[in-house]
């Protein structure tokens, strides 16, 4: 069975929600949906890869995007996970999962421009030390960070290419006009990093 769902003008999390509840129900085969911008249809891709799904999307005339999503023939049931695929790494790995959540611009409180040294400093010491987290995360003032002229820039960018996901919050993104110093790759929504933190042995929020 097929699905056609209007999904602009929804505030993220929402299209990729309304899409895995759609994908919950065993007899939707394929789902196409009406979403506003490539941020979304990357959020839609994160979704199609963590159920084994194909999707292809359009550029319309109106700038919007048409998705199709399709279930692979063999997939029999809908996965849990929509964040790339923390619940499966942790399921084939015995080696336990850190995701890092930061949610502030700076470590602790107190003078911003010492928090915001200190921040760099922790992120520096946890890259050294040979510890890689499964995600670094950001949400709120903390998708500064990965703003082009932010001084950990550097640092989270050696993370990413240690094999580190590192992702922002799209709605903060967007909120603090940050969408044109951040890699569109890199911004996820709030339902991707709840799977991420559910998915984790341990979170450490600094």
């Amino acid at each position: 069975m097929a699905e056609k769902v209007d999904l602009r003008g929804l505030t993220c999390p929402e299209p990729v929600i309304r899409t895995k509840k759609l994908f919950d129900d065993l007899s939707v085969n394929t789902v196409e949906a009406l979403v506003d911008d490539d941020v979304c249809v990357a959020n839609l891709e994160r979704l199609a890869r963590s159920i084994k799904a194909s999707i292809s999307s359009t550029k319309q005339e109106d700038g919007h995007y048409a998705v199709s999503i399709a279930r692979a023939q063999h997939v029999r049931a809908p996965l849990a996970s929509t964040a790339h695929t923390p619940a499966q790494s942790q399921t084939t790995s015995a080696i336990p999962s850190t995701v890092v959540f930061i949610t502030r611009d700076q470590l602790g409180h107190g003078d911003e421009d010492f928090g915001r040294t200190l921040l760099n400093v922790f992120l520096q010491t946890l890259l050294e030390s040979g510890h890689k987290p499964r995600a670094i995360l950001m949400a709120n003032t903390g998708v500064k960070l990965m703003a082009s002229n932010s001084a950990v820039h550097k640092v989270l960018e050696d993370f990413r290419k240690a094999g580190t996901d590192v992702l922002v919050c799209g709605l903060c993104v967007k909120f603090y006009g940050l969408e044109d110093q951040i890699r569109k790759e890199q911004i996820t929504n709030m339902f991707a990093i709840c799977e991420y933190l559910l998915a984790a042995d341990k979170v450490l929020t600094p």
